[in-house]
């Protein structure tokens, strides 16, 4: 069993829950520049041979990335041993991303999670 999260480029931040909608949260579409972000934030991860998906290990359990392909945006697979919800928030930090799970809740550089 897996846990999923999606992440979003946001227009502006920082964003309320009424903002959020197709005018304020786009779909990360340019997986080249994805993929080398991610390897940046995570150089651990491994990418399989077509450089769609990512895998690594964390103290945890297993993460697994799927880089967007046309109209998709990124999204993040993760083990249920444990809460990655850190990791994500270190990630939208860094990046400058937002994501969400399947709560749902929404996570914004900078910001405590929000319900979405």
């Amino acid at each position: 069993m897996a846990y999923s999260y999606l992440f979003f480029e946001p227009a502006r931040l920082p964003l309320t829950p009424d903002e959020l909608d197709d005018n304020t949260v786009r779909p990360l579409d340019d997986a080249d520049a994805v993929r080398t972000a991610l390897s940046r934030m995570l150089p651990a991860i491994a990418w399989d041979d077509d450089d769609q998906t990512g895998r690594m290990q964390a103290d945890e359990g297993w993460i697994e990335f799927q880089l967007p392909a046309s109209e998709d945006t990124l999204s993040m697979r993760c083990s249920l041993r444990a809460d990655y919800s850190a990791l994500v928030q270190s990630l939208c930090d860094q990046s400058g991303w937002l994501a969400f799970d399947e709560r749902p809740m929404c996570f914004q550089p900078g910001q405590a999670p929000m319900p979405a």
